[in-house]
């Protein structure tokens, strides 16, 4: 009997520990995620800190943006002895309202962010405070902002990053925020029974790489004075200054306004890049790209003059007018000259499927994805005569700058078209490895028989042509100026008062560095007779803007004896 009941109660308590054990599995095995995840809401808490991201620098490696170690201070309300006088030592340090601080410190919420990126330099004085008010539940945690040394320089460029979500929001900071890194992270705080945050745990950083741009900060800075100078005398609507190297496509400079510097952005409404984000009737700068077509075709002789009407033309039954009275020039002398009539009358013996072909083979109509919400401008393939008249004359179609300056630059690169580039290289500062971005050419647009003659004109049109007013004393410059008429809905028709203006082009003539494009919206007299034109407008930027850039490159003048164009 004995027995028996030793057997009984040894199989009762195998079967207890048996249960136990079956019960430890499942929990800790079958039910484990459950569970932690139970616990960790009953014995953490999630806050977001803003993390740090790769540096933007220059081609020459000055800083453009860069994350700044910060910290955030935190109290805890419940466990505040004071709160009046802490809040009032916070307000000195932080240089915030004592009672904005006094109403965070008296919330009902246990975990309160009295500030957050604060300069790390307050950190000494802020613990110096905790010790001498016994605040022991003041606290401070790491964090980062975003900082860009060199202020407006750039900004619309390089865009900005959201304060609260640590994310590129505008420009290259956008564009490539996955490689940048950054955005926000956690950290876990520990409680207690009570529910009081005790300890703290930082989540690990995500991957990040720094980039190193095309930019030259030196002669955006030396682009942005020229156009700061040029707004004040134009009172533009919008107004750039676009610098590209036609031989890589990389952008040296972009200075545009209305601008923002991105350390204040939230002070600005507009974070347009007009550059990339804005498309604009080209006006004249078209007619060298017509003249190269009516080359190729075999449909122009420079041995004779074309007669431009006495300064109209009527195509369609519609009359356009001429900007002077000309009545017969040469092809080289319509580009010089800029003459509307000459130019529709060359268009009007091309092939329209080619003509429009030759402007889209240019980059036209479509958005060279160097930049984020850009646009692709706008090209209608109408064939009919007066639509082809104001499609060569730079009118009834759109072209954003860059595309402007990419085929610029296949002029003055010997005939291809450039993708753009901002990305030097992109490096990563763990392992020091370098990816190094190189030019993509996306082809042949010009022939060498058509170069050779835009060359030497365009040349002209600089030294004694519609863009006189622009040439240096020391450096060769070729380009094109242009001229469009807005159109006015409240008359119906294009303004005689509101015109975009442009000149676009390269320097030095001979061996092109630079490409240029300069450019204004709705520009201001400066004189009452004066007459709005890229020439008289945009034009004038060049001298200074030239002599200043091939000065700073320590280029040596090519030219000798010449005279300022006035």
């Amino acid at each position: 009997m004995v027995k028996k009941k030793v057997y009984i109660v040894s199989f009762l308590i195998v079967a207890g520990f048996l249960i136990v054990i079956l019960r430890l599995l499942y929990f800790q095995v079958i039910k484990r995620d459950e569970y932690t995840q139970f616990i960790k809401k009953q014995y953490y808490t999630q806050e977001k800190i803003i993390l740090p991201r790769g540096t933007i620098y220059d081609k020459n490696g000055k800083i453009l943006a860069i994350s700044v170690p910060t910290i955030d201070v935190f109290v805890l309300t419940k466990h505040i002895k004071n709160r009046d006088r802490l809040a009032k030592e916070l307000s000195i340090i932080l240089k915030k309202p004592y009672s904005n601080i006094l109403k965070k410190l008296s919330s009902h919420r246990n975990y309160v962010v009295i500030a957050r990126n604060v300069d790390k330099s307050l950190k000494d004085r802020l613990l110096k405070i905790r010790r001498d008010l016994k605040e022991w539940n003041l606290g401070l945690i790491d964090s980062s902002k975003r900082f860009y040394p060199l202020g407006s320089i750039g900004g619309s460029n390089i865009g900005f990053v959201s304060r609260v979500t640590g994310k590129g929001m505008e420009g290259l900071e956008l564009k490539y925020d996955s490689k940048l890194g950054g955005g926000t992270g956690k950290i876990l705080m520990m409680k207690d029974a009570l529910g009081n945050p005790f300890t703290i745990e930082k989540e690990d950083e995500k991957n990040r790489y720094d980039i190193k741009l095309t930019i030259d900060s030196n002669i955006q800075y030396i682009a942005q004075e020229a156009l700061k100078k040029f707004v004040r005398e134009r009172k533009p609507k919008e107004a750039l200054i676009l610098i590209v190297d036609p031989k890589t496509g990389n952008i040296i400079a972009n200075a545009t306004y209305p601008d923002y510097n991105p350390n204040l952005y939230w002070k600005y409404t507009v974070h347009k890049n007009i550059s990339f984000q804005n498309a604009y009737e080209p006006g004249s700068l078209v007619k060298p790209f017509v003249l190269a077509e009516a080359i190729d075709e075999g449909k122009v002789s420079f041995k004779r003059k074309y007669y431009c009407g006495d300064g109209k033309i009527v195509v369609d039954g519609v009359k356009i007018r001429d900007h002077k009275r000309f009545k017969f020039l040469t092809p080289d002398e319509i580009i010089i000259h800029s003459s509307n009539v000459g130019a529709i009358t060359l268009a009007l013996r091309l092939d329209p499927e080619k003509f429009y072909d030759r402007l889209l083979s240019l980059g036209f109509g479509k958005s060279t994805k160097t930049f984020p919400g850009e646009a692709k401008g706008l090209i209608k393939k109408s064939k009919r005569p007066v639509d082809i008249a104001y499609a060569s004359i730079g009118q009834n179609w759109t072209a954003t700058p860059i595309q402007i300056a990419m085929a610029y630059s296949a002029i003055a690169n010997g005939g291809y078209l450039l993708k753009p580039n901002f990305i030097k290289e992109i490096i990563n500062p763990q392992t020091g490895k370098t990816i190094k971005v190189e030019k993509k050419i996306i082809g042949k647009v010009f022939s060498d028989r058509s170069l050779k003659k835009l060359k030497s004109t365009l040349k002209l049109v600089v030294e004694e042509g519609t863009a006189k007013k622009g040439k240096s004393k020391y450096f060769t410059i070729a380009g094109k100026t242009g001229t469009a008429q807005k159109y006015d809905p409240k008359i119906k028709a294009l303004s005689k008062e509101k015109f975009y203006t442009w000149f676009a082009g390269y320097f030095p003539a001979e061996n092109p560095q630079f490409t240029v494009v300069i450019f204004a919206n709705e520009p201001k007299k400066i004189k009452k007779w004066e007459v709005i034109g890229g020439g008289s407008v945009s034009a004038p930027v060049l001298r200074e803007l030239v002599d200043r850039i091939m000065f700073y490159m320590k280029g040596k003048p090519d030219k000798v004896g010449g005279k300022n164009g006035d």
